[in-house]
């Protein structure tokens, strides 16, 4: 019984960690076009409210301050976890939601983005886009459907 706790526990501490996301809490930059959050040692800006005191929604670009800009438009949400080295951002374009899965490092797609008809939810590990489905993140590979 202990040695095979033992292993239990050993496989645990050398599995990775599994993302824990959530929401980037964006605030105004000294340009009032331009919004900011801190996230992960460095700083997310995205552009062009779609209202400066209330925003919803951004225009975009998304950029990471000092190292990339991500072309992703309409941006309604960002997500970041430490245990992942990609932003998952969501966006839309009419009534169509996209999760979008941008690198820290180059700002480029590392996946196809997830299509949804339905508001689109995040909780840790977990995305949301269907209703009453529930999808596992992985720091490793895109979402499986």
């Amino acid at each position: 019984m202990i040695p095979a706790a033992l292993a239990l526990l050993f496989l645990a501490a050398c599995s990775p960690h599994k993302p824990d996301f959530r929401a980037l809490a964006f605030r105004p930059a000294s340009d009032p076009q331009i919004f900011e959050a801190n996230a992960l040692g460095g700083t997310v800006q995205i552009m062009e409210p779609d209202d400066v005191f209330h925003p919803s929604s951004w225009q975009g670009p998304l950029r990471i301050a000092g190292v990339c800009t991500a072309n992703v438009l309409q941006v309604t949400a960002v997500y970041a976890s430490r245990d992942v080295g990609y932003l998952l951002v969501i966006t839309h374009s009419g009534a169509e939601r996209f999760a979008r899965f941008v690198d820290l490092h180059t700002c480029r797609e590392v996946w196809p983005p997830l299509k949804a008809e339905i508001p689109i939810q995040v909780t840790g590990d977990a995305i949301s886009i269907v209703r009453d489905q529930w999808l596992r993140l992985f720091a490793e590979h895109p979402p499986i459907q």
